[in-house]
């Protein structure tokens, strides 16, 4: 065992990377894992970083194996082969990975428990047996990928193994076979993707934006090697530093080989910040398409509790708007949702501003088109005044008043007054019948009685159970009149309505109270060719009018109608038991009215952060953030890589260095030339990364499923972000500018000549 210590420390520089990646990988899959079982998102979600780690980790097993050739050439010539050969290599990996595993468990369990902490406000498990057998899965996974890696080195002959020089090989039958395969991969998981493959993805379909940025960064890096062979021919006695830079990237193997993960990782951080950007954005827009209004207090009352209570707390409308929301069941049409329209500027205002609903403001004042007389009340009283100044004498006008009862039956009462001719006023009080439900004015019969004065009178006032009837719009029915003959009809007037010189009756009508209800419907409602129809708060059918089809509509969502309730509750039968009944508020409304509200509904007030947790909770929205997490994990994986790559070409670069400065090339030059390599990976590292990220956003972020959008939801609309993207190549140009470019830099004190003849000394 201190044998095996000694040797591990002596390779510390080629073990450290591996301890490092086995952490990272194990932390990041016991982290998905732990929230998984907190917050009940996919622990499939791991996919990608597990993916990484088995495509990284075969590098570290051949760099091991580099490191330790002499040894496996002495224990060769000793006569050990076989198992034994193998057990002597893989102690000191294993015994790495086994700290690496242990570590990233304990670190892994951390992080689930602070991102649950941070996300779902809920305890994450501690570590059980998935943890630990993940972790320990890992490791074997690890210790395989790295005695695979070890494979190539001793398969070497002998003779090769005891040489100090390292000549490049072309690539192995068995290596071009795992690249092929890693493209066929990655269109399988495309299509995957494109077919479809239900609410819970496979494994395939989850590591698809790994397996793309694996399988172009592996174009990528075979385009550099041709496209540097190409070039070695005509930098020939153009530019020095041109040709040694591209000799060195058609010669070296593993000089582009890690941009294949570094791309990986970069296409996955990208789809991870533009999923987890759409999918916030998304449910802000449906948390507020939910809540209608900055606050919301539901009431366990009907639909004209909701409006006297309104009208009571807030009666200039500033605050305060009653809403009804039945969810409906079977057709589109049945989900709908009425709210009192006069209100909703104040209430609402710009809330719904940059949702799909965002229109409904421009179009809901239509749908009250007149306010329409509500009565709660128990007494109709009107008013009339007689509009002579210089006779005298009394006037008996009738007055029968039309209205609609809550229970849909439509009912009469009649008044007989008298009222002097010369401007004097009268009124008459008559009891309503049971309008606690609401009643709604229908039509109005003015006439005079036989044997009057054939003089004019005004209806002044008309206050119908509480309310003033004549702020409606009335429409006037002309009466029939002979050809050549002006026809006589109730004349509105600044005082009210005009009664005229007639002995005939004359009708009038609210304008509100059209044969049709003015609706609003999403794009998904479909009556089949039948007249419109739209169900009160009551449940029985009125004839629809639809002013207006948008992609969503408040409270409803992306399915449904929207109505104004006056209108639709007044004559209605009682509210159905589904209905939700609420009360709307502004989010600045006074504390004193909040508070009474509170007391006479009975319930506390829901933000919209509240609505908007429910909603992420509901629909597991949280996936996405698990999914950036996760894409933290990956890059610190392709850094590690990235780092150890260059620390391993560190020395061979030196040794070409001080190869070249024998030759008389100087220090300036050979500086150029390694920042035309670097400069060559970046340009490849950036142009990969785009291309990978805008094919894995346009082929695969929609079938992720990072999100379960709910049915009546407004759609997850994903599409290519350039701030991510950009961000995402920026920060992959400095990385691979800042490590090459170290990797890269001139030395004069370890790049002499001197180390040449270190170097060839037994």
């Amino acid at each position: 065992m201190i044998r095996t210590l000694r040797g591990a420390w002596s390779r510390r520089g080629t073990l450290l990377p591996l301890l490092v990646l086995t952490l990272v990988v194990t932390a990041g899959a016991v982290c998905v894992l732990g929230f998984a079982g907190a917050a009940g998102t996919s622990p499939m979600l791991a996919v990608p970083l597990l993916l990484l780690g088995a495509v990284a980790v075969p590098a570290t097993g051949r760099e091991l194996a580099i490191a330790r050739r002499g040894e496996v050439a002495l224990a060769r010539l000793r006569g050990l082969e076989g198992g034994s050969l193998w057990t002597l290599l893989a102690v000191e990996p294993l015994l790495v990975l086994l700290v690496g595993g242990l570590v990233g468990i304990g670190v892994g369990a951390v992080g689930s428990r602070l991102a649950a902490a941070i996300w779902v406000d809920a305890p994450a498990p501690g570590v059980g047996l998935a943890e630990v057998l993940a972790g320990l899965a890992i490791v074997a996974v690890g210790l395989v990928a790295v005695l695979i890696g070890m494979a190539g080195a001793l398969r070497e002959p002998l003779s090769d193994q005891v040489s100090i020089a390292s000549r490049p090989r072309r690539a192995s039958t068995a290596a071009t076979f795992l690249h092929v395969l890693l493209l066929v991969a990655a269109a399988v998981a495309v299509y995957r993707s494109s077919a479809g493959s239900g609410n819970d993805p496979d494994w395939v379909v989850l590591a698809g934006p790994a397996l793309v940025g694996l399988a172009v960064g592996q174009i990528v890096v075979w385009l550099v090697r041709i496209l540097a062979r190409l070039a070695v021919g005509r930098t020939v006695g153009r530019s020095l530093p041109a040709f040694l830079a591209v000799r060195r990237l058609a010669r070296v193997a593993d000089a582009a080989t890690a941009l294949r993960v570094v791309v990986a990782a970069a296409v996955v951080a990208a789809i991870a910040i533009t999923g987890a950007g759409q999918v916030d954005q998304w449910t802000g827009e449906t948390a507020r398409l939910r809540a209608g209004a900055p606050l919301v207090v539901d009431l366990d009352g009907d639909a004209f509790s909701a409006l006297s209570l309104t009208r009571e707390l807030d009666p200039d409308g500033r605050w305060l708007m009653a809403a009804v929301l039945v969810p409906g069941q079977g057709s589109v049409a049945a989900r709908r949702a009425f709210l009192d329209t006069a209100r909703y500027e104040s209430v609402v205002g710009d809330f719904l501003a940059g949702t799909p609903a965002a229109d409904v403001s421009r179009r809901v004042a239509d749908l009250g088109g007149g306010e329409q007389a509500i009565a709660t009340g128990g007494d109709v009283r009107v008013t009339v005044r007689g509009v002579s100044r210089r006779l005298s004498g009394d006037l008996r006008p009738r007055i029968a008043l039309a209205y609609r009862n809550p229970n849909g039956f439509t009912e009469t009462v009649a008044f007989r007054l008298r009222v002097g001719i010369d401007g004097a006023e009268s009124s008459a009080t008559r009891p309503l019948g049971d309008c606690f439900g609401g009643c709604v004015v229908t039509g109005l019969t003015m006439r005079g009685s036989p044997g009057d004065v054939r003089l004019p009178w005004i209806l002044t006032g008309l206050d119908f159970g509480g309310l003033d009837a004549l702020a409606a719009n009335w429409r006037a029915v002309p009466e029939f009149a002979p050809a050549g003959v002006r026809p006589t009809a109730i004349v509105p007037v600044a005082d009210g309505l005009l009664f005229p010189v007639t002995d005939n009756p004359l009708e009038a009508f609210p304008a509100s109270s059209g044969p049709r209800l003015p609706v609003l419907a999403t794009d998904t409602v479909d009556w089949a060719d039948a007249p419109p129809q739209v169900d009160s708060p009551g449940g029985d059918e009125r004839p629809a009018q639809v002013l207006d089809t948008l992609p969503a509509l408040p409270l409803v969502e992306a399915d449904g109608l929207l109505a104004d309730l006056p209108k639709a509750a007044a004559g209605a039968p009682p509210t159905v038991p589904a209905a939700e009944v609420m009360v709307l508020a502004r989010a600045d409304t006074p504390s004193e009215v909040l508070s009474q509200l509170v007391e006479s509904a009975g319930h506390q007030p829901r933000t919209l952060a509240q609505v908007s947790a429910a909603t992420v909770e509901h629909t597991g929205a949280v996936q996405a953030r698990v999914y950036t997490l996760l894409a933290g994990f990956c890059l610190l994986v392709a850094l590690l890589v990235l780092v150890a790559s260059v620390a391993r070409q560190r020395s061979a670069w030196f040794l070409d260095v001080a190869a070249l400065r024998v030759l008389g090339i100087g220090a300036s030059q050979l500086r150029r030339a390694g920042l035309v390599e670097v400069l060559s990976l970046v340009l490849a590292g950036v142009a990969a990364t785009a291309v990978g990220a805008v094919l894995a956003v346009r082929l695969l972020l929609a079938n992720l499923d990072l999100v379960t959008v709910p049915e009546h939801a407004v759609p997850l609309r994903t599409h290519v972000a350039v701030l991510p993207v950009l961000v995402v190549v920026g920060a992959v140009a400095v990385v691979v500018l800042v490590v090459s470019g170290r990797g890269r830099g001139i030395q004069l004190s370890r790049s002499r000549p001197a180390i040449l003849r270190e170097e060839a000394a037994p």
